[in-house]
């Protein structure tokens, strides 16, 4: 159990490192009529990862040794090792401040850029709210669709592997046209298909056809990824394009922080919720609380 959990905790400690400085190196390695280019691949990357790699895993967990899992994996981050070492992360030249603040200190300045910056703030609560929101969508969608509505397992998985399809097709759309000089306020027209398709989504909960229910929920987890991935690119480039080199990694840090915080609280708040429907409301027949 020991080697378990310390394994986990060192590979999730080095793949956010990683991820943190390689985002906010990337001025200093992509041209700036590239970077949205760039920004829609990793987000088609990271589309294709979720839909293949459950894939793959399954295969190999039934066909492969784990120790021998752990060989590819090893391969897997050599691989990433050696691209890395390839990499001139001085191919372009940025102007970046030479900072010489202790480590605390350095913090409390990367968070006082993120209090005075009033766009960044903005894009975070939607951010917040956005992930908050999705946290109930997982929680509920299962068991309306699989314990309500007596939707088969494959079918519901078809619906939820929509989600991912969306944000693919997005990612490629995105990666081929040039956003518009006013990027940001598409993050406000997106929160508003976003919040008209979670009402799509309540409602379909009352469908009494299972197939024609199953096809909304289709649809509508289609929209649900073709809107994180359109919304995920502007807050992207603006903090790849305004924040200042230095504090990029910090920016980048925090908001993976805040919201990652915020989805262990609503997944037990919206458990908690569904449980308070089910003995109360009217409407509990169309909602209730897993088995276990």
């Amino acid at each position: 159990m020991l080697i378990i959990v310390a394994s986990s905790i060192v590979l999730t400690v080095c793949d956010t490192f990683q991820s943190t400085s390689y985002k906010a190196s990337t001025n200093s390695m992509v041209a700036a009529e590239h970077r949205q280019k760039l920004v829609a691949y990793e987000q088609l990357t990271d589309a294709g990862a979720v839909i293949l790699a459950p894939i793959l895993g399954g295969l190999l967990a039934g066909a492969v040794a784990i120790s021998n899992i752990a060989l590819l994996e090893l391969a897997g981050e050599s691989v990433v090792l050696l691209a890395i070492a390839l990499l001139d992360f001085r191919l372009i030249s940025v102007d970046v401040e030479a900072i010489s603040d202790s480590w605390l200190l350095s913090i409390k300045n990367g968070l006082e850029y993120f209090k005075n910056d009033r766009y960044l703030m903005e894009l975070l609560l939607f951010a917040v709210i956005a992930n908050f929101a999705l946290s109930g969508l997982e929680v509920s969608l299962p068991i309306a669709m699989m314990k309500e509505l007596g939707i088969p397992a494959n079918l519901y998985g078809l619906a939820d592997s929509f989600c991912a399809g969306g944000m693919l097709l997005v990612s490629l759309l995105l990666g081929s046209f040039k956003m518009p000089k006013n990027y940001l306020l598409t993050t406000g027209r997106i929160g508003i298909i976003l919040a008209g398709d979670f009402i799509i989504l309540a409602l379909a909960c009352l469908c009494p056809n299972k197939l024609l229910a199953t096809g909304i929920f289709s649809i509508c987890m289609l929209v649900v990824g073709a809107c994180l991935a359109a919304v995920n690119l502007p807050y992207a480039m603006y903090v790849r394009t305004k924040v200042p080199v230095n504090l990029q990694g910090r920016v980048g840090a925090t908001t993976s922080s805040v919201v990652a915080l915020l989805s262990p609280l609503g997944y037990a708040l919206f458990g908690l919720v569904l449980g308070q429907i089910k003995r109360k409301h009217p409407i509990a027949r169309y909602l209730s609380t897993p088995s276990q």
